[in-house]
């Protein structure tokens, strides 16, 4: 689940994969300028990334942050 706010596009989720790991990154790009009104709002949606390979039992992890996330199929 990923958090975005009124000026964001939607979130994408880029997934960097190895024979042990799978590295993912959130990508949210926010329109800015003189003339952009951005709604006061906030949201909440999943993001999904299509792998190459079958997880299997490869470890995923925040690309940013090297935690190791939880996965749920979907």
């Amino acid at each position: 689940m990923v958090e975005s706010g009124g000026c964001d596009e939607t979130p994408r989720l880029e997934a960097s994969e190895t024979t042990g790991t799978v590295s993912l990154t959130v990508r949210i790009t926010t329109r800015t300028g003189p003339d952009v009104v951005c709604p006061a709002d906030s949201r909440l949606g999943p993001v999904r990334a299509v792998l190459d390979t079958a997880l299997g039992a490869r470890t995923v992890t925040d690309a940013t942050s090297g935690r190791r996330l939880s996965v749920h199929g979907g």
